[in-house]
């Protein structure tokens, strides 16, 4: 379909509004550097260094505050990628942004690879080593007993995926919890020392051991991996063992068969 001659001067006229627009507002800028980004202000400014994130500013980016705006979603995962917290930036006025970062309350600490990890409920995980751990608050994970995630289940971090301090696991943090809880509901978890996620022949198994009384490990009743099967073997578990605060260290308790619970001394 032609284009009517009308049309064609609206959008001629159109342009050239645009393109005076810009002059004008590239003039304004040389001159006065009006659109240069004023501030960005730290909610928590021992949290993040306020030089880590402009280091990461590029020049144009300083000289232009929409494009920085444009972008701030990939500078908040640039650090978060490095820092244990939950970033957000927003615009607080002309050229001037805020900063907001808090810091990620672990659900769990783990331990895998042979080093100690904290695990937040999002699923991200880094080294309960990092410096910046002494932001954080851990007391909901101290009070749980140590995860311990063996070499025959699926690696739960892939480093390759990752470019920072903090990664991304695949860990099924929502099953881990449900395991935390069914211990807790029973009233074991004041004797349980660590939960261990293993395998045996190919199926996934969740170990819960209990402390022997002088710090170290004690009693242990395996369970199936899936929460939702611990109620009833739980249940089964207490008639035989009222006080699980008082069971023999050498006890070994698999309620992984269906319809019947193995009991057994441990061999050292």
């Amino acid at each position: 379909m032609a284009v009517s001659r009308k049309t064609k001067r609206r959008v001629k006229l159109l342009l050239a509004l645009c393109a005076l627009v810009c002059g004008f507002l590239l003039a304004l800028e040389g001159r006065y550097a009006s659109f240069r980004l004023q501030n960005i202000e730290l909610s928590a400014p021992g949290l993040i260094p306020e030089q880590a994130l402009w280091d990461a500013l590029k020049p144009e980016e300083e000289k232009f505050w929409p494009l920085f705006w444009a972008r701030s979603a990939s500078y908040v995962s640039l650090i978060e990628a490095y820092y244990p917290v939950k970033a957000k930036i927003s615009l607080r006025g002309w050229g001037k942004f805020r900063f907001n970062a808090e810091p990620l309350a672990p659900a769990l600490k783990m331990l895998w690879n042979e080093k100690y990890w904290y695990v937040a409920p999002d699923g991200r995980a880094w080294l309960a080593t990092l410096p910046d751990n002494r932001y954080i608050a851990t007391g909901v994970c101290d009070a749980r007993p140590l995860l311990t995630w063996g070499k025959n289940r699926t690696t739960p971090i892939d480093f390759t995926a990752s470019r920072g301090n903090i990664y991304v696991s695949s860990l099924p943090v929502e099953r881990i919890l449900a395991w935390y809880k069914n211990i807790e509901s029973i009233g074991w978890n004041r004797y349980v020392r660590g939960v261990q996620a293993g395998s045996r022949e190919g199926t996934p198994v969740v170990r819960v051991v209990f402390d022997d009384g002088t710090g170290g490990c004690g009693a242990n009743v395996l369970f199936v991996d899936d929460p939702k099967q611990w109620y009833e073997a739980e249940l089964a578990v207490m008639k035989i063992f009222p006080d699980m605060g008082k069971i023999s260290p050498k006890i070994f308790i698999d309620t992984t068969y269906k319809g019947k619970i193995l009991v057994k001394n441990i061999v050292k």
